[in-house]
């Protein structure tokens, strides 16, 4: 329909061009960038268009996988300062993640069983 319309104008304008005197190539080259823009703006979609789409798929097993693997190990690095302090801190500062300003390996641990 919005096609058909865009047609219409086209013509429209082509017709009053020749009607105003122009030659019918020159009335028919004249009308052609209207009817493209008529068209282009018909199959736009609207600002207020609904467009619909699925909900996002639920967490999956492999981000719970990861979340309950690394709590795991923010546990056994709970009973072993030394392997916090070579495991994590080192991996975070190459991240460039400020170790310090993190909360400690029990309260990181807590926090990715709640996620999980």
């Amino acid at each position: 329909m919005k096609t058909v319309l865009a047609l219409v104008v086209g013509t429209v304008i082509g017709v009053a061009v020749w009607w105003l005197g122009a030659p019918p190539a020159w009335a028919a080259a004249l009308a052609v960038p209207p009817t493209a823009f008529a068209l282009l703006v018909g199959r736009l979609p609207r600002a207020t268009d609904i467009i619909w789409s699925s909900a996002p798929p639920p967490p999956g097993s492999i981000s719970t996988a990861h979340a309950s693997t690394l709590a795991s190990r923010l546990q056994e690095a709970a009973e072993s300062p030394r392997r916090y302090q070579e495991r994590f801190r080192g991996r975070l500062a190459r991240l460039g993640i400020d170790a310090s300003e993190m909360p400690g390996p029990e309260e990181l641990a807590e926090r990715l069983r709640r996620v999980e």
